[in-house]
């Protein structure tokens, strides 16, 4: 049988290499959803018995798909909920007005992520999942199935915890008990969860573009016996691990339980290693940089999510100048849009505020490699995607070269970190299959699944409205607890201050 090729003939290709390669007016072709040329025009020639299909590419930018690699599939039937709520209010919020969610609502939720990714150039994605009160197989397969359908490539890790939230939380008297015991208290049960996970792991862990990995909520939310039990499954699977790790000044000051700090303490269960990535990771010591460093841990950085949180500042090149690998996230779509344009953009500004030699600040090029290349690492997919290079998976963006954003034209990378939107995506190839068609999701109905979305969206307002007036209640006494954390002079320094 005759091999098949898809030629993108014309477009200028960001290769995302290590020499940040640009073609101008270059040929991609693809066979067997890998790149098998990406370069000048006309030097690729299938085999004379190769059947080939000619996508005209003329006034595209073609760029590697970008990987989203801290998000929350949950939230997007969530947008617009968050406003001036900082982090342990937020918490509060999803706790109690999480509500009951059968399956096709969390199909439907998945999709919805899945849909803004695509139609903003994202490929990829580590959707840190959540669902309330407690896990369940069907929930878990729904996810897993939406990303499938959708065909992005996504990594699920399915987060847990065991210890009450106002046990891990510094509070000192700022919540009476009446109040406290309003919030549930009752650990769940980690058997039902680990022995969810060894029963789809075989399942998913073998299809080609969705698998599963370890969710942990965060360290100071989990019994040693659960981080312990958690590494010794991850070590057992050979599967990867996820969680949040020091995104609040609230979570620094809980570490002081871990002298050794939250890293080594994390590295001592088995879950710090290449296989790992924690995200946010703000409010670090020198000791937590140089343990990450060590044991080869990811970081996800989510420069938009920790400012609508007001988290703080992340110390970028820190992290760069240790050797540690960085890559970006949103977080969910109750804390911003999911374009990673826009987290690219930041991730990229922010350092320019804090660092006065411009000879450091983060360059374009490299921006766009740790959105494709760091996140395919993170993602488990270190070396097989990111660049469009021959033999890479042809996960691909095309971006309309004609747009207000990249017109006039002048250095490619620049233009796309600084002035795209995620607007001038036009086509999506994941595995070189083509996902995304001149703006409509292909595999999916996107209007049919947005329609669907609106009435689900408003049913859990409806249902949870009387949830979330009760978190109000907690809102006082916990932006005390934020405010006297947060003005508490021990500690790394995250936040600016102008004079």
């Amino acid at each position: 049988m005759s091999a098949h090729f898809t030629h993108l003939a014309g477009p200028t290709i960001v290769t995302a290499d290590p020499t940040n390669t640009v073609y101008e007016n270059g040929d991609l072709w693809i066979a067997d959803g890998r790149i098998a040329y990406a370069g000048i025009e006309g030097e690729f020639s299938p085999p004379d018995d190769a059947t080939v299909t000619t996508i005209d590419a003329t006034g595209r930018v073609a760029m590697p798909g970008l990987a989203n690699c801290h998000t929350h599939s949950y939230a997007a039937l969530l947008k617009g909920t968050v406003d001036t709520d900082p982090l342990d209010v937020f918490m509060v919020q999803a706790i109690l007005a999480a509500g009951a969610r059968s399956a096709r609502d969390v199909y439907v939720s998945a999709q919805i992520a899945a849909l803004e990714m695509l139609k903003t150039g994202t490929t990829a994605c580590l959707d840190h999942y959540s669902h309330r009160p407690r896990h369940t197989p069907e929930a878990l397969d729904a996810v897993c199935q939406a990303y499938a359908d959708a065909g992005v490539r996504a990594a699920v890790a399915p987060m847990f915890s065991d210890r009450p939230f106002l046990e891990t939380v510094p509070l000192e008297g700022e919540l009476d008990e009446d109040l406290r015991a309003q919030l549930p208290a009752t650990p769940q049960d980690p058997d039902p969860f680990f022995e969810m996970m060894a029963g789809a792991l075989p399942r998913w862990n073998a299809h080609d573009r969705v698998s599963l990995m370890l969710g942990i909520d965060s360290p100071q939310r989990c019994s040693e016996s659960l981080l312990r039990r958690a590494g010794a499954f991850c070590a057992e699977w050979d599967i990867g691990n996820h969680t949040h790790l020091l995104e609040a000044k609230t979570q620094y000051a809980m570490s002081a339980d871990r002298p050794e700090g939250f890293v080594a303490y994390l590295a001592d269960c088995g879950l710090a290693g290449p296989k790992s990535s924690f995200a946010h990771f703000i409010w670090f010591t020198d000791k937590d940089l140089e343990a990450t460093a060590e044991a080869g841990v990811n970081v996800v950085h989510n420069p938009a999510s920790n400012l609508i949180l007001g988290s703080g500042l992340q110390p970028l090149l820190k992290l760069i100048d240790a050797g540690v690998p960085v890559a970006f996230g949103s977080d969910g779509l109750n804390a911003g849009h999911m374009s990673m344009f826009e987290k690219v953009r930041l991730a990229a500004l922010l350092p320019r505020i804090s660092e006065a030699d411009p000879d450091r600040w983060l360059k374009a090029p490299a921006a766009l490699r740790m959105a494709s290349v760091n996140g395919a690492r993170v993602l488990g997919r270190a070396g097989e995607v990111g660049e469009l290079v021959a033999g890479q998976l042809a996960d691909i963006t095309l971006l309309d070269g004609r747009s207000l954003a990249l017109s006039p034209r002048g250095h490619i990378a620049p233009q796309i970190v600084f002035y795209e939107t995620g607007a001038g995506v036009t086509d999506v190839f994941i595995a070189g299959e083509q996902v995304l068609k001149d703006g409509k999701a292909t595999r999916f109905d996107g209007d049919a699944i947005l329609g669907e979305a609106h009435e689900t969206a408003a049913r859990l307002a409806r249902d949870n409205a009387a949830a979330l007036e009760r978190a109000e209640n907690f809102r006082p006494g916990l932006t005390k607890m934020v405010k006297r954390i947060m003005t508490d002079g021990c500690g790394p320094c995250r936040i600016a201050t102008l004079s």
